[in-house]
């Protein structure tokens, strides 16, 4: 609902055209006036309280309770930079939907987060809840198979597929737009399957206390819209070393310990370890230690190798574009 509000940043505007101007009649006509400023005054930064945590996936009553049951510190913090944001380069004189935004807040942000989900709930009756079904079907069936390819080929091959504007790599995701290529870097990165957009909407957070949400489109039948639901053929690099060897190395540009490696990429410990001494053993890994710990860090041949394959990937990328 929040990413079809417009709340979050695009590529392509265009390709939501349809939605979102279904969705901005719905506001109007139900005198949703408070998302409606919302909406408005959106720039770079949505805040991160108007999506629902991940453990709450599902189960609207509950993502709407969590929404009205914010802190009030955390709503303030989040509200007082939305607000910056939304002024930043503009006239001091606050428009009619700061003003809106503004006025509610001085009711008190437990009064105000309230607000915000009951229009929400009122948002979703009148656009969402006749499709639902349909549109949650999809969903769970695009859950089952990134969870299968993630299980199979590892979460940077699984993010890499999510979009042809959208990488992983090194703990970091890339979007690229007809613009440039922007870095988010993140611990935290929620995934959205939608039937209803289709292009990639972000909501990324600068303070590092939300974490990523990244929208993405989904076809029929759960896999993306135009893509084919097989994962790409791996690369010569990952055909020579293993996928699974490939996708460590390319993440040790920066020291790591297997403990670190096992949490970012899903691996039991022992499968880590296995790999990273075998990397370790021709020459493409350096092994430190530093009291109890172990770090391992790519050698510069292995630098080399890795930006050889990531330039091949990207000048593919932009031939596909």
């Amino acid at each position: 609902m929040v990413f079809l509000l417009g709340l979050g940043r695009t590529a392509d505007g265009a390709g939501l055209r349809i939605e979102r101007s279904a969705a901005r009649e719905v506001l109007f006509r139900k005198d949703l006036h408070l998302l409606m400023a919302l909406r408005r005054e959106t720039r770079t930064y949505a805040p991160g309280f108007l999506f629902a945590h991940r453990d709450l996936y599902g189960s609207l009553d509950a993502e709407l309770h969590q929404l009205a049951s914010t802190p009030s510190a955390v709503v303030a913090r989040q509200m007082d930079r939305f607000l910056k944001r939304g002024q930043y380069g503009r006239p001091s004189r606050a428009s009619a939907d700061t003003r809106t935004i503004t006025a509610a807040l001085e009711a008190g942000e437990r009064s105000f987060v309230e607000r915000v989900a009951s229009e929400l709930a009122q948002y979703w009756l009148a656009f969402l809840a006749d499709r639902w079904d349909v549109t949650q079907s999809r969903i769970e069936a695009d859950i089952r198979h990134r969870a299968a390819s993630m299980a199979r080929r590892g979460l940077s091959a699984t993010l890499n597929s999510l979009h042809p504007a959208v990488s992983y790599d090194s703990g970091a995701l890339h979007i690229r737009d007809e613009r440039s290529w922007k870095v988010c870097e993140s611990t935290r990165i929620v995934l959205h399957p939608s039937p209803l957009v289709s292009t990639w909407l972000l909501r990324d957070d600068p303070w590092g206390e939300d974490g990523t949400h990244l929208a993405y489109p989904i076809g029929p039948n759960g896999a993306e819209s135009g893509l084919p639901v097989e994962e790409p053929a791996a690369d010569a690099l990952g055909k020579v070393i293993g996928e699974a060897r490939l996708l460590l190395l390319s993440d040790l540009g920066s020291a790591r310990t297997t403990t670190e490696l096992a949490e970012r990429h899903r691996m039991s410990a022992s499968t880590v370890s296995y790999h990273l001494l075998r990397l370790h053993r021709v020459g493409l890994l350096n092994r430190t230690r530093e009291g109890s710990r172990v770090y391992y860090q790519r050698t510069p041949e292995a630098d080399r190798l890795v930006a050889r394959r990531d330039r091949r990937t990207l000048t593919r990328q932009f031939a596909d574009a």
